[in-house]
């Protein structure tokens, strides 16, 4: 799912991919009900329904991979709240590019419709799935519409009058500087011989002793990448044993408190981790640095845009609210 638009309070689920989501109660918008869906609110008369709730939360679960029953009922209940607060600002905006007179254009929702449908094996199976949810290839369009419209409706109402001014830019820089701190780093390759869980010793003193065989010719001279082609195992193999570059915090720390105490061109010894035996050989190592304001322009730009919007859009709805009849009728558990 992506995510188009975020607030403070939550996340607008402004979906362009098959999820369980929605907007307003549109016709053909949400699984047929096999019994009284109720009406949970109703935002200039339209109404929201119970499902849409139910399928947003039975869906931000899944991503999380998480189920309802694992979860204490007052989180799912907040959780359930947030929903339906999302689906009634979505609604109220989607209501105000209407009266905003903003058009779609039916090449944009192809697009995103083919692109969505590029995600499956066939299209057998994208129809298939679309049956699964109870929608059609009308509901998916519509979805998409509305999402484009209201994107487009921010886009003009509020990011395009986001201005970032260049002391904003340096004030932030200084203000943070320990987050524009490059860590020491090595570029690292490594041998790697997968270990499984239920190896037993006499398993694992073989893989042992295979690596030192390895090593054994790596430190007498043998091309390393050779050795890697040869030996390795594990998903660094098929990149010529690159690890990129590795730093105390990163994803492999182990490994990385290794590399860091070698010199460029060096070689460790038999590193164990969990998920097997390693030796590494450094390419080159990059000392502890603060990154400029001109290498962090970029990234400080867009953190600060990406604030001033979300600010914007919670303040845009707050307005819209102020304006709109808004009836939370059932209260969500």
């Amino acid at each position: 799912m992506r995510y188009l638009l975020s607030i403070g309070m939550g996340a607008l689920f402004l979906a362009t991919a098959l999820v369980h989501a929605g907007g307003g109660a549109a016709e053909g918008s949400h699984p047929p009900a096999q019994a009284i869906d109720p009406v949970i609110a109703r935002v200039n008369g339209t109404a929201i329904l119970e499902s849409q709730v139910e399928e947003r939360v039975r869906s931000t679960l899944s991503r999380a991979s998480r189920s309802a029953a694992e979860i204490p009922a007052e989180r799912v209940g907040a959780l359930r709240r947030q929903l339906l607060e999302n689906l009634v600002d979505e609604e109220l905006l989607y209501q105000t590019s209407l009266k905003e007179k903003i058009e779609v254009p039916e090449k944009a929702v192809d697009e995103q419709v083919q692109t969505l449908e590029g995600r499956f094996a066939s299209g057998q199976e994208f129809s298939d799935s679309l049956q699964q949810e109870g929608m059609s290839l009308a509901s998916i369009k519509e979805r998409i519409r509305r999402n484009l419209a209201v994107e487009a409706l921010v886009k003009q109402k509020i990011n395009s009058k986001v201005v970032v001014s260049e002391s904003e830019i340096t004030g932030y820089y200084q203000k943070n500087r320990e987050r524009f701190r490059r860590p020491e780093a090595a570029h690292t390759l490594e041998i790697v011989a997968q270990l499984d869980p239920s190896d037993d010793s006499q398993e694992r003193a073989a893989a042992r002793q295979a690596m030192e065989a390895v090593l054994k010719e790596a430190k007498g001279g043998k091309d390393f990448a050779m050795l890697v082609r040869e030996f390795s195992q594990g998903s660094s193999a098929a990149h010529g044993g690159d690890l990129g570059w590795l730093t105390r915090n990163g994803s492999k720390p182990l490994l990385a408190q290794a590399a860091l105490k070698l010199k460029p061109g060096e070689l460790s010894d038999i590193l164990e981790t969990p998920t097997g035996l390693h030796i590494l050989k450094v390419l080159e190592k990059r000392p502890a640095e603060d990154v400029s304001l001109e290498e962090a322009r970029s990234q400080i730009e867009s953190l600060l845009r990406e604030e001033k919007e979300l600010s914007g859009l919670k303040d845009y709805i707050t307005i819209l609210k102020s304006g709109a009849k808004i009836e939370i009728l059932t209260p969500t558990p």
